[in-house]
C-alpha cells in the first residue's frame, strides 16, 4: 500500500484501485492500493469520505490501522460491501471539512504546549493526553506547574503565534524507522499525524483552562 497522507495532506482525492475487501468485526474493510486516508492514532480521528466505483457510492465512516501490516490502512465502510469489488477502479475522496478541523486542531495543540514552555522557560513533559474531536481538542497534564495566570498568559502567546504566521514542518525521522516530527518556530515535537503548512491556518480559537486534582485541562475550540 502507498500511503499518500504524508507526501501530501491537502490532497483530497485519488484515482486508485481496491485491493482487497473482508469483514472485520461485523464491518466491511477495504483496502486500496493508493491511500489519502489517515487511520486513528495519536488521539487524532480517523479520515471520513467516500468511495466512488462503477457510479455508486460507498460511505466511509472511518481508517483505522490494520493490526497485520505494519503500514496497512483499512477503510472501514457504513454498510456492506460486496467482495466482488475487488479489484475493482475506485475514486477516494476525502471529508475535506473534517480533515482540515483535525489538521488545524493538531497543530493547535503542539502550538499552545510550545507557548506553555515559553512562558514557563523550561521543558514540560507532554500532556498525558492529547485528543482531538470535530471542532475543539485538548492537552491534559498530570501536574500543578499551570495556573490560570501561566495558561492566559500562553494564550496570549499562541494567538499572537497564530496571527503572525509560521511555517510548520512535518518529517520522518532519518535513523528511527516510523518517527515523525512536528516542527515550528524552533520547537520539536515526535508526532505522527497530519498537519496545516502554516500556523495561521489554525484561524480564530476559543480556550479554556480547568485544574482538577492535580490534572490540568486546556480545551482547544475553533471559532470558524
Amino acid at each position: 500500500m502507498s500511503n499518500l497522507f504524508y507526501d501530501d495532506p491537502y490532497q483530497k482525492e485519488v484515482n486508485t484501485i481496491i485491493k482487497s475487501i473482508f469483514e472485520e468485526d461485523g464491518k466491511s474493510c477495504i483496502v486500496v492500493e493508493k491511500n489519502i486516508f489517515y487511520p486513528r492514532g495519536g488521539g487524532q480521528k480517523g479520515d471520513r469520505g467516500e468511495l466512488i466505483v462503477k457510479d455508486e457510492k460507498i460511505e466511509i465512516e472511518e481508517a483505522l490501522k490494520d493490526k497485520y501490516s505494519a503500514d496497512g490502512v483499512l477503510l472501514v465502510a457504513e454498510g456492506a460491501v460486496s467482495s466482488a469489488l475487488a479489484g475493482q477502479n475506485v475514486i477516494c475522496k476525502l471529508d475535506w471539512n473534517f480533515r482540515y478541523r483535525q489538521m488545524r486542531l493538531h497543530s493547535a495543540l503542539h502550538l499552545h504546549h510550545c507557548m506553555l514552555e515559553k512562558v514557563m522557560e523550561k521543558k514540560i513533559n507532554y500532556p498525558i493526553t492529547a485528543d482531538i474531536q470535530d471542532g475543539f481538542a485538548f492537552n491534559r497534564y498530570d501536574n500543578n506547574e499551570t495556573s490560570e495566570e501561566i495558561v492566559g498568559q500562553a494564550n496570549q502567546e499562541f494567538k499572537s503565534a497564530v496571527a503572525s504566521g509560521a511555517e510548520v514542518k512535518t518529517y520522518s525521522d532519518k535513523e528511527k524507522a516510523g518517527w515523525r516530527w512536528w516542527e515550528c518556530l524552533d520547537y520539536k515535537i515526535p508526532c505522527g499525524g497530519t498537519h496545516i503548512k502554516d500556523l495561521k491556518e489554525i484561524g480564530k480559537t476559543e480556550i479554556k483552562y480547568s485544574n482538577k486534582k492535580g490534572k490540568a485541562t486546556i480545551n482547544i475550540y475553533l471559532n470558524n
